[in-house]
């Protein structure tokens, strides 16, 4: 299995120009598959929206991960990087788990705090 299937829909790489490096990707056109999830919570779904769900899982089931990587969504896409491979690797998996189960990202969603929807 590769990065890109066991992390899917999200991606995982290691950025060519600069090795060592690390990027865990989720972008619009793979969100929109749990658009609904956010609207129920009367949340957006987007890059902003994804980091909300992701420090939300770190603070909730991962707190081991808190400062090992950095954030840099935009609008339309989901960005965690960073030199810790494991630790994005970890990301990935609560990530890409919470995607494919709606109870546990509406869980996720709700446990965030409101400004980091911003």
């Amino acid at each position: 299995m590769t990065d890109r299937e066991m992390y899917a829909p999200l991606r995982f790489f290691e950025y060519d120009h600069r090795p060592g490096s690390y990027c865990l990707l989720l972008s619009d056109d793979r969100m929109v598959a749990v658009d609904e999830v956010f609207e129920a919570a009367g949340q957006p779904n987007g890059g902003y929206s994804w980091e909300a769900v992701a420090r939300s899982a770190v603070r909730s089931r991962a707190p081991h991960l808190e400062g090992r990587f950095g954030y840099d969504p935009e609008a339309g896409m989901f960005v965690a990087y960073g030199e810790d491979a494991a630790a994005l690797r970890e990301l990935g998996a609560m990530l890409s788990g919470a995607f494919h189960d709606r109870p546990t990202l509406r869980e996720l969603i709700d446990a965030a705090e409101p400004d980091w929807f911003d």
